[in-house]
């Protein structure tokens, strides 16, 4: 008789089947912990369950909880219980929304465990993981100011790795504390909002960019051009997405600003056929020519034409005659059209004399033209000076209008008299007030007011001399020097 193989014997392979039904029976029963390759962590990253859990330790015995059978820890498995993470992958946002597709689900490619309970399933996550996924990179942050390393902690909170936004004003402000509170103060304390940590601000050269800052622009701080709001390569290099256009260009210049100006100042600009133009040196000045008569900016194309700038007399007419055609038109037919013959635009008369007219010397000099000359007028203004002063009650009727007899442009008082013999300093105390003698008019006067009079001791007196009527009261007349010798020394 054939004796059968032992492997292949009825028995041989009735005690396998019962084995392999017994480890499978084992597995199941223990929940494939028998392969397991070492203890789970019991670290507690947040100390709040997940799903029941505190840690991986507490389902130590059932490996089904990550493992699928046939293909390891998945991340279905995983994301049962870190709902955070799957929440953040589902809508592309956080941490984990930002990595690859497919490494963000081989969980076990950053975190470990079967490591023993003090693992913390996240130490290796941040050896391996790609700082610039989360939008900021450490290319400038691998060492402190100081030359050390940059630990975690000093940007993210712990536990969780929290990024606490108050950490980069804390580090900077210390270090460049001529730049960091002005910068703060212009853009805020959120720096991840404009930095993605590759740039390095104090070593940029703006000269490399579209925009060099030359002239008055390198002295502007940052916060004029730049703003949270905008991306650095969104700023508008443009002079009008700065600078309001004068009114004087609107409709007259296009927007090529830097045909005529420099950014080392707006004035003075450069036109064809001038270094620096101002117009101010030109013949005609724009003190009252910022606005029209309807209060309206006027431009350059107002006067000129463009883009040569060639001046147009004919606007001058065309602008003052629509404003007052009843000055303009006798005005130009005295005067003809080529207007800055006359006026500089200042209103100022070119090459005028006015001495030839009326000397303008003393006060006169001062005066505004509209003092005399109203509403325009300049033909028929008076040259007396009654013309423009009102004649004193104390001359009225006495003195006529040749008032330069007596008073001077310099200053209307001290009057001149130029025919007044009676010493002013009578009775030696000084030059005394007109008003003293001259009560009523300068053509009249009185001794009476100083010297004691009484009528019939005066009559009686000088009845002697044969003095009397209004012979008598003229004082001066015998006295002329005010003394009263001079009558006896008259008589001698």
């Amino acid at each position: 008789m054939n004796r059968q193989h032992p492997f292949f014997s009825r028995i041989g392979c009735l005690g396998g089947a019962v084995l392999i039904a017994g480890l499978v029976v084992a597995v199941v029963l223990s929940g494939g912990a028998m392969f397991s390759p070492g203890t789970l962590t019991a670290y507690a990253e947040k100390g709040q369950p997940l799903n029941g859990f505190r840690s991986h330790a507490d389902f130590q015995e059932d490996c089904r909880q990550c493992h699928a059978p046939f293909q390891g820890v998945t991340a279905e498995r995983c994301e049962t219980c870190h709902t955070a993470v799957r929440d953040e992958r589902a809508a592309g946002l956080g941490l984990h929304g930002r990595l690859d597709p497919a490494e963000a689900g081989r969980c076990g490619r950053c975190h470990d465990d079967h490591q023993g309970p003090d693992l913390d399933p996240s130490a290796r996550a941040v050896k391996v993981f790609d700082h610039a996924v989360t939008g900021f990179s450490l290319a400038r942050h691998v060492v402190d100011f100081d030359g050390g390393p940059l630990p975690c902690r000093a940007c993210h909170t712990t536990p969780g790795y929290t990024f606490a936004a108050g950490r980069c004003a804390a580090c900077h402000t210390p270090a460049q504390p001529e730049f960091m509170p002005d910068h703060a103060a212009a853009f805020g304390e959120t720096c991840t909002g404009c930095h993605d940590g590759a740039d390095r601000t104090d070593a940029f050269d703006h000269s490399q960019t579209q925009f060099p800052l030359e002239g008055r622009h390198a002295a502007a701080p940052c916060a004029r051009c730049h703003s949270p709001a905008v991306p650095p390569a969104d700023v508008a290099t443009t002079c009008a997405a700065c600078h309001a256009p004068p009114a004087s260009h609107l409709g007259a210049l296009s927007d090529d600003c830097a045909a005529c100006h420099e950014p080392v100042d707006w004035k003075p600009g450069r036109l064809p056929g001038f270094t620096a133009f101002d117009h101010a040196q030109t013949a005609f000045q724009l003190v009252n020519h910022s606005a029209g008569f309807d209060g309206a900016p006027l431009n350059c194309a107002a006067c000129h034409a463009v883009p040569d700038f060639a001046p147009l007399p004919d606007r001058c007419l065309a602008c003052h005659r629509a404003a007052d055609a009843a000055f303009m038109d006798p005005h130009v037919q005295a005067y003809g059209q080529n207007c800055v013959s006359c006026h500089d635009g200042a209103g100022n008369m070119r090459a005028f004399d006015h001495a030839r007219l009326f000397p303008l010397d003393g006060a006169h000099a001062a005066l505004a033209c509209e003092r005399c000359h109203t509403e325009q007028r300049f033909r028929g203004t008076p040259r007396e000076c009654a013309g423009c002063h009102q004649e004193p009650e104390i001359h009225a009727g006495l003195f006529g209008q040749r008032c330069e007899a007596c008073h001077a442009t310099a200053a209307w008082a001290p009057a001149r008299l130029t025919q007044h013999t009676f010493p002013l300093d009578h009775g030696e105390a000084g030059e005394i007030p007109c008003a003293t003698c001259h009560t009523a008019a300068y053509t009249a006067y009185t001794c009476f007011n100083c010297h004691a009079h009484e009528p019939n001791d005066t009559r009686a007196e000088h009845d002697e001399v044969n003095l009397a009527g209004k012979t008598l009261d003229d004082c001066a007349g015998c006295h002329a020097t005010g003394r009263k010798e001079e009558s006896e020394e008259g008589d001698d």
